[in-house]
């Protein structure tokens, strides 16, 4: 008896330290698992908040009545990036961070992720890559490297954190303790190697983490290109989530060495009728994806998908044609690649007008409608089911020059102002006017616009000269004033709602939804919150450097709506580079009830689960009973 006393006694001491040290490891995980449809907001796990990619936190804890009284409560600074052998890695993060379970995910542009608890930023795990990119073009010449480590946004998906990397391979991450894997034709530089008809280069992973058709257990992603001449045959590829075996890809362009009917096998399944000669011969040019969340409807087993400008950016001397399929979205069947429809917003683009960004899923009605803002400056409404367009909006804040205001273009025109040579404007500028995301929400759609133009100097794309995008800017002959505009726009109409200005800055990042509110940093040092309705100001705080990036909106391990602002870092065109550094706003009375409807299921795909400060006091009182119970059957075995 005393042999068992003493293996209870163990029993009992294991689950109460197990408990309280899985409970202070993780942060205390207070969030319900949420299905979609009755989301509460406790977590923030994909780039643009859900796989509809809406850029809408539905909380209702933190809103334009209270969020005045939201204060600092911690801060940490991201450290000066290490060397990393054959690139320049860039400084501090590009990227909104990533909460689940009371755990916040910070990606900076060095290939490193930092996990801290989201309630006290004690800091639980980091994960730093492990690359020589020297060693990496060398051994795959497929790959060159151009903002090599940039990251701008991360996945989460069943208890692991998806890190897309520099050298075409995506980290798989223990969401708990960071421990790295990586899977089949997911690891380095496979998916970049050996690609079918292509003669180009990439530069790794697109930027953001992956996205997940649940159903057919699979992860999508596709391929960057730098936009200049050494561009590559860019894709989309689904891959097992198991194995991590490639399962399909969908091509972006012919093969090099052109194929003249290519494009012709897709007449009739988009606005832009396919042409004999796409492309050319295929060579010194290229097309990858745009970086940016992606749309995934469950229900129909279609990913939508942005695709990037053609390669390279400003002269098409070498791809005559529309260019099918760049600046375009695209509707994909997930468990095969096989394209249902594409709408292109910029035809045989010459001013590196790419649909970065979001691709966000929601419904006018019962109609499901993909939301798109693109580089030229417009948003669409387009019919999930075959892509017809429901309405497009011109943003009256943006200039053209030198930039056709319709989708099509001159398919033989070799650049803006051929054949002159001398430097020429273009507005919107390089950058584009849209250099962010949307925000789906409270039937609109919110985004914004800046205006400003580059003076561009036409420069040559000989095939030996792999770093040319076609024209460089150059000093300009006078200032161009750079203005931003906040749009709200009625989802089913695609008329104007408001706008809210800020003078003398262009913007970068983009803008989110939440407690009534929509959020954006903004390059004047202030995050704004305004309210949905209006676009009154209903909280403004100014962090002296520019903002690239609207907050994270999630729960803290107690409830609490937290902010989660990342402060500086951004690149030369935006600001003089700093390291950049977060900074956590609250308001302690903003919580989420810690009560959850029973049938609720997880949206990330793992089971119903318990908040572990409700669990832990639960375990100690099943220790408890149980430890009464032993020594009521001592008592009784004594008698």
């Amino acid at each position: 008896m005393h042999r068992h006393s003493l293996l209870y006694a163990s029993l009992v001491l294991v689950l109460i330290f197990g408990a309280a040290f899985i409970g202070t490891f993780i942060g205390a995980n207070y969030a319900f698992g949420q299905r979609q449809q009755v989301d509460r907001g406790f977590s923030w796990a994909y780039p643009a908040y859900d796989k509809l990619a809406t850029n809408f936190n539905p909380q209702t804890a933190l809103t334009k009545d209270n969020i005045a009284r939201v204060s600092d409560v911690w801060t940490t600074a991201f450290p000066i990036p290490p060397p990393i052998a054959g690139i320049e890695p860039l400084t501090g993060s590009s990227a909104m961070p990533i909460v689940v379970g009371g755990v916040v995910y910070f990606p900076v542009n060095y290939m490193t992720i930092f996990a801290h608890q989201a309630e006290t930023g004690n800091p639980l795990w980091s994960y730093s890559y492990p690359v020589n990119m020297t060693d990496v073009v060398e051994k795959i010449p497929e790959i060159r490297p151009y903002q090599s480590g940039l990251l701008n946004g991360l996945s989460y998906y069943n208890g692991d954190i998806y890190m897309p990397l520099a050298d075409c391979s995506i980290a798989i991450l223990d969401a708990l303790i960071g421990t790295p894997k990586f899977l089949g034709d997911l690891a380095q530089g496979r998916m970049c190697q050996n690609v079918p008809g292509n003669a180009g280069h990439y530069t790794g992973q697109m930027l953001y983490g992956p996205v997940f058709y649940e159903k057919g257990s699979m992860l999508i992603t596709g391929t960057g290109v730098s936009g200049r001449a050494d561009s590559g045959r860019g894709f989309v590829a689904g891959f097992d989530l198991t194995t991590g075996k490639l399962l399909w890809r969908f091509f972006l362009m012919p093969p090099a060495g052109g194929d003249p009917n290519w494009t012709i096998q897709y007449k009739g399944k988009g606005n832009v009728d396919p042409v004999a000669g796409d492309w050319g011969d295929s060579k010194g040019v290229g097309v990858g994806v745009g970086f940016g969340a992606w749309a995934v409807d469950e229900e129909t087993g279609i990913v939508y998908v942005g695709t990037s400008a053609p390669a390279p950016y400003y002269d098409a001397t070498g791809r005559p044609g529309p260019n099918l399929f760049s600046s375009s979205i695209l509707a994909l069947d997930a468990k095969t690649g096989e394209l249902k429809w594409y709408y292109q917003t910029s035809s045989h683009d010459l001013a590196g007008h790419g649909c970065a960004w979001n691709v966000a899923l929601g419904k006018i009605g019962d109609r499901k409608v993909v939301f798109k803002g693109c580089a030229n400056g417009k948003v669409y409404a387009l019919d999930a089911a075959n892509g017809q367009l429901i309405w497009s909006f011109t943003p009256p804040s943006v200039k053209y020059v030198n930039v056709p205001s319709s989708s099509v273009n001159n398919n033989n025109k070799k650049w803006a102002v051929e054949p002159s040579i001398d430097a020429y404007w273009q507005c919107p500028g390089i950058t584009g006017a849209i250099e962010g995301d949307i925000a789906v929400a409270y039937n609109k759609v919110y985004f914004v616009t800046y205006s400003f133009c580059d003076y561009l100097k036409p420069s040559s794309v000989n095939p030996s000269d792999l770093d040319s995008f076609g024209a460089q800017a150059v000093e300009t002959p006078l200032e161009i004033v750079k203005n931003s505009t906040v749009y709200a726009i009625d989802a089913s109409t695609g008329k104007m709602q408001w706008t809210f200005e800020i003078p003398d800055v262009p913007h970068r990042g983009g803008i989110i939804a939440s407690g009534d509110m929509v959020f954006l940093g903004s390059i004047d040092g202030n995050i704004y919150a305004l309210k949905s309705d209006t676009g009154e100001i209903a909280y403004k705080k100014f962090f002296g450097t520019p903002l690239g990036l609207p907050p994270t909106i999630a729960a803290d391990a107690k409830g609490i709506v937290s902010m989660f602002q990342v402060v500086g870092g951004l690149q030369d065109r935006w600001n003089i580079p700093v390291s950049g550094i977060v900074v956590i706003l609250k308001h302690k009375n903003a919580a989420i009830p810690p009560s959850a409807p029973a049938q609720q299921a997880d949206q990330l795909g793992g089971s119903l689960q318990l908040p572990m400060d409700l669990l832990i006091p639960i375990m100690a009182v099943v220790v408890v009973l149980v430890l009464f119970g032993v020594l009521a059957m001592r008592r009784k075995n004594k008698k």
